[in-house]
C-alpha cells in the first residue's frame, strides 16, 4: 500500500475513533463506507488494526484505548482536552480536518478554505533546529526598506497566528534580544553547524501570555469593553485571550455603562494586533478603559470618517 494511503487510513483511525467510544463492529460498518476503503473491504482487516494502533501511538503519541469490560475502543484524550497539550490538540483537529477532506473529496468545489501564506516550506529545516539547538542562516524580506537581508538566527520556537506562522530566538542583528520574524517574509533558509543555547528564563508560553498575536511592543494592562448582547455570544463562544473575564450583573453595575451591554476584562497589551480585533466589532463594542486607549480608538474613528468624508 502507499505511503499517502497508510497516512490517511491513520488519519480515518483517529477521526473515527475519536468520535465517540466505538465496538470492532461499529468501526468495521464505518469502514465498509469510507472513501479511505480503496479496496472495498467489508470489515478493518483485525492484524492491520491492531498494527495500525501502535503505529499512530508512535508517530502522533496518540494512544487508542479498548474498555475490556465492553469492548469499546475510545481516545481519551481527545474527549478531555484539558489533558492535552497545545501541540497534540493541534495534530488532532489537523488530523480530524484531514479525514474529513478524504471523506469528502467529490465536493471540493462546495467547500471553500483561506489561503495559507508562504513559508512553511521552511518549517522541517526549522523545527529541526529548534530540537537540535542549531543556528540558521536566514535571508528575510523588510517591508518598511523593501529589502532582503541575510542574519544567523538562533530559533527558541515557532507560533502559529491567524494562519500565519512566525520564528521566535535571537538575531545577529539584534543581539540579546528575542525577535518574532514571519515565515511567509522568509526569502531562503540554511542549517548550520553552530550550536545555540536557549536561556533558560525563556518561556514560549510566558513570553506570550500577556499578548494577543505576535507583537509585543506595550506593556500588559486591564483593558475594559462593554459590547452588545450579540457581540458578547462572539465573544464567550470564541474568547479573544485567556485572560478574557465576563464581568457578571452586580461587578459591572459598578462600572457606567449604557443598559443590555455587557462588560469584558482582558489583561492583556493593546498591541496593533489586539486593536485590531476589537476594531471588527465596530460600534457593537467600546473601551472602558483605560482611557488612553479609548481616546486612541476615538481618534482612529475619526480618521477613517475624515478619509471617508474626503473621497465623497
Amino acid at each position: 500500500m502507499a505511503p499517502t494511503h497508510v497516512f490517511k487510513t491513520y488519519v480515518w483511525l483517529v477521526d473515527t475513533i475519536a468520535s465517540g467510544h466505538l465496538t470492532k463492529r461499529d468501526i468495521d460498518r464505518r469502514w465498509a463506507r469510507s472513501n479511505v476503503n480503496i479496496f472495498g473491504e467489508t470489515e478493518f482487516p483485525l492484524r492491520k488494526f491492531h498494527r495500525y494502533k501502535e503505529d499512530i501511538q508512535a508517530l502522533f503519541g496518540i494512544e487508542i484505548h479498548c474498555n475490556r469490560k465492553t469492548n469499546h475502543y475510545y481516545i481519551s484524550e481527545a474527549n478531555d482536552k484539558k489533558e492535552l497539550n497545545s501541540m497534540r490538540r493541534w495534530i488532532i483537529t489537523a488530523l480530524h480536518m484531514q479525514a474529513t477532506m478524504d471523506e469528502a473529496e467529490d465536493m471540493e468545489d462546495s467547500i471553500l478554505f483561506e489561503e495559507i501564506p508562504g513559508g512553511t516550506q521552511y518549517l522541517t529545516t526549522i523545527m529541526r533546529s529548534i530540537r537540535e539547538k542549531k543556528q540558521l542562516l536566514i535571508t528575510y524580506h523588510n517591508f518598511d526598506r523593501d529589502n532582503d537581508y541575510d542574519m544567523f538566527f538562533s530559533p527558541y520556537c515557532l507560533k502559529v497566528f491567524k494562519q500565519r506562522w512566525y520564528i521566535v530566538g535571537e538575531a545577529s542583528t539584534h543581539p540579546q534580544e528575542i525577535r518574532v520574524y514571519a515565515l511567509d517574509r522568509i526569502r531562503d533558509v540554511h542549517a548550520l553547524d553552530t550550536d545555540f543555547e536557549v536561556p533558560e528564563s525563556f518561556s514560549p508560553k510566558q513570553f506570550f501570555a500577556s499578548y494577543y498575536g505576535v507583537f509585543r511592543s506595550e506593556q500588559p494592562c486591564l483593558i475594559r469593553i462593554a459590547v452588545t448582547p450579540r457581540a458578547a455570544n462572539f465573544l464567550r463562544t470564541l474568547p479573544l485571550h485567556t485572560s478574557q473575564h465576563e464581568l457578571k450583573e452586580k461587578e459591572a453595575s459598578q462600572f457606567a455603562h449604557e443598559q443590555g451591554q455587557v462588560l469584558f476584562d482582558f489583561y492583556v497589551a493593546p498591541t496593533f494586533d489586539f486593536i485590531q480585533q476589537l476594531r471588527t466589532f465596530g460600534a457593537e463594542l467600546r473601551v472602558l478603559a483605560p482611557l488612553s486607549l479609548a481616546e486612541k480608538m476615538v481618534e482612529d474613528a475619526k480618521q477613517t470618517l475624515a478619509a471617508y468624508q474626503s473621497a465623497l
